[in-house]
């Protein structure tokens, strides 16, 4: 019997590593995601190659430097041809999911709906979803001065990391069996 390969990748966006308490800092209360770290894996020396998010990310989900793989800048896509991590470990049956924010499509900052080569599009979840399944009710409401959690204006419900936290736990329960590769990706904090 072989063992199961299953990685989950979890990205949060313009998070600096000393604003978790995995990283040492007292202050920060962030009980889950210090859960996380001790019982998988803590980068102690991982260094973005790009300060912006597109390129970062286009680095991160290529294997090749933002000026190789044609994601220079945000709202720039890969160059055509350059494969993910989705669809090289599609070409060897692995299970693939991409969770939230991507930014790699060439398109605005929300994204443009449209599922990746190689990832699962039953899970694909971008910022463009998201905010197409929004009412327009809802989508007033994000703009109100009465719009933060402390003051009470939104419902964890109605946020986008809750959807996507809500998406990822469903991959995982239907996945629970096979080899996969899930990427969960956070825009919030940001």
């Amino acid at each position: 019997m072989s063992l199961t390969k299953q990685v989950v990748f979890i990205m949060t966006d313009t998070t600096r590593h000393d604003m978790v308490g995995c990283y040492g800092n007292s202050n920060m209360i962030t009980p889950n995601i210090d859960s996380l770290a001790k019982e998988g894996v803590l980068y102690e020396k991982a260094y973005s190659c790009q300060p912006v998010c597109g390129p970062a990310r286009s680095a991160i989900f290529t294997g090749l430097y933002p000026h190789s793989n044609g994601s220079f800048t945000n709202t720039v896509p890969l160059y055509e041809g350059v494969k993910t991590i989705g669809e090289y470990l599609a070409e060897k049956d692995i299970h693939s999911g991409y969770i939230g924010k991507w930014h790699l499509d060439g398109g605005d900052y929300f994204g443009n709906g449209i599922c990746p080569r190689g990832y699962d599009p039953k899970y694909w979840y971008d910022m463009r979803c998201y905010l197409d399944e929004l009412t327009v009710e809802e989508r007033v409401k994000s703009r109100t001065e009465k719009s933060s959690i402390e003051n009470g204006g939104i419902e964890k419900e109605f946020t986008f990391g809750h959807r996507v936290s809500n998406r990822a736990l469903e991959f995982l329960e239907e996945a629970k069996d096979e080899d996969f590769f899930l990427t969960v990706s956070y825009d919030e904090p940001h």
